[in-house]
């Protein structure tokens, strides 16, 4: 443990004797179960809060509270605004416990996904405005918020998830990034975004021959035929822009 990590009010509890700390961690644990079945979910963030101070370096608590304000109180809300606040707080906690386990490959694998998934339109009403306001008050972009953690993920040999899959996700998200970045009308965004989905895709056949989930031929050949469209895009933009001078 490095104090720097640390805030003096998160420092006292780790002052208790391990024994001392244990029984409570462990009390504390089974509360947050039976919270967590009953849906009792604001008891069950006290509860985390207090198992967070008492055992930093255990990464299931931060993931399991970054998930429970995320998901579980964010729906409990109906307008944008309060389910995006509580999901900023889950992403900032998520992040904060990757502080404090800065090698933890499997708490770099839930903030990815979560960067992903939270912002995907298909599963997420509001999706798109929690895009913008990620934008405008985190200055973030979900996509390559999710790139990067996913990609630390892989680097830091994680225990719970494969990295094949993982691999894989880092792939699929390019490909969600270039058809946003398009959607929103930034093909030169688009276009890099599917040149790196190319690359990775191949990269990944390279290094799985075998794998059989996955059709890549065919991916990058989808890949290469949206580059296309992107390229001729981008080229009628510029003459466009170039006869109105």
């Amino acid at each position: 443990m490095t104090s720097a990590n640390y805030s003096p009010a998160e420092t006292i509890p780790l002052l208790l004797s391990g024994g001392i700390r244990g029984i409570i961690v462990d009390f504390l644990w089974v509360r947050a179960l039976a919270r967590h079945e009953e849906k009792k979910y604001y008891e069950l963030l006290t509860i985390n809060n207090s198992i967070s101070k008492l055992q930093p370096d255990f990464p299931a608590v931060w993931i399991f509270q970054a998930w429970n304000m995320a998901y579980n109180i964010a729906h409990e809300w109906d307008s944008p605004q309060n389910k995006w606040k509580w999901i900023k707080a889950g992403l900032h906690f998520a992040k904060k416990g990757a502080s404090k386990n800065p090698h933890n490959g499997d708490l770099f694998f839930e903030l990815g996904y979560m960067y992903s998934h939270l912002f995907d339109e298909r599963y997420f009403k509001y999706s798109a405005y929690n895009r913008k306001q990620l934008k405008k008050e985190e200055g973030e972009d979900n996509y390559d918020a999710s790139l990067f953690w996913m990609r630390k993920s892989v680097l830091n040999a994680p225990k719970l998830r494969n990295i094949t899959a993982i691999e894989r996700y880092i792939c699929h998200t390019l490909w969600k990034a270039a058809l946003c970045a398009e959607t929103e009308g930034r093909y030169d965004n688009a276009l890099e975004y599917v040149e790196s989905a190319v690359k990775e895709w191949k990269a990944y056949h390279e290094k799985h021959p075998q794998d059989t989930l996955v059709d890549v031929h065919k991916v990058i050949k989808r890949l290469e035929e949206k580059k296309m469209v992107l390229q001729d895009t981008l080229q009628k933009t510029d003459t466009s822009v170039l006869q109105n001078w």
